[in-house]
């Protein structure tokens, strides 16, 4: 018996890296999830390796993209269960180099697109007896980073969507909790090198992780094993978050 068995989950941004490690981890433990992703092709090809899986492509900066996967949810599965705001972008730079477009962008990704994600997941779950929605958030949202002011303001709007939703939603069984990682990943990968030996350096814990891990602390928030748990972050950056 997994640990999710019979829940259906909607992994955003789940073609690759930790999106990828958390679609993976949720199926084993019996979850069937939608995986997402911008390109149809792509999300087909990950979801045909993942047992019981249906892809679905959108950009999650749309609104409609979230009501899209929210319907093919109920659509194949007649449920809905949990929700992972995973998707995310860091198309940052310093102050005087974030044109407007930028930002926008930055927060259209991180924090209106899983808004609307986590709105639509609602309307669902309020009706047949709760769920669990989990924000992918940053370290940069809670202590800021030099070089990432709209990603890391992205992400701690994104941090008080989740207090404010777990105060909201409790009463209908709805648990929101935040999980916030720093490990190596495509994205991570197109940071300035510098400022990433920098975070690097700065790391209590001098190994490093990996998805893997981040899909190990997903699964607990989402398991009934944390039954008792709303409103908190987790954070999988081998003590990143201290300094």
């Amino acid at each position: 018996m997994g640990e999710l068995d019979g829940k259906v989950a909607i992994v955003t941004g789940s073609t690759r890296g930790i999106g990828r490690a958390i679609a993976e981890r949720f199926a084993s433990e019996g979850a069937t999830v939608v995986v997402h992703g911008r390109d149809q092709a792509t999300c087909a090809a990950i979801a045909g390796a993942i047992p019981g899986s249906v892809g679905h492509a959108g950009d999650i900066s749309m609104p409609r993209v979230a009501d899209e996967l929210v319907a093919v949810a109920i659509a194949e599965f007649g449920r809905l269960d949990i929700v992972i705001n995973n998707a995310g972008v860091a198309i940052d730079n310093f102050v005087t180099g974030v044109t407007d477009e930028r930002w926008d962008a930055s927060l259209a990704t991180n924090l209106s697109g899983p808004f609307a994600m986590l709105r639509a997941a609602t309307r669902v779950m309020k009706g047949s007896g709760g769920g669990v929605v989990l924000n992918v958030i940053s370290w940069a949202g809670e202590r800021g980073n030099v070089g990432q002011v709209a990603y890391s303001a992205s992400k701690a709007g994104l941090h008080a969507v989740t207090l404010s939703a777990a105060k909201e939603l409790g009463k209908f069984g709805i648990r929101v909790n935040s999980l916030s990682p720093a490990v190596p990943t495509d994205m991570t990968g197109e940071m300035d090198e510098r400022l990433q030996k920098i975070a690097a350096s700065r790391r209590p814990l001098k190994i490093e992780g990996t998805p893997v891990d981040v899909a190990e602390g997903a699964l607990f928030l989402c398991s009934e094993r944390a039954r008792f748990v709303t409103g908190d972050t987790l954070h999988v950056d081998g003590g990143l978050h201290l300094n």
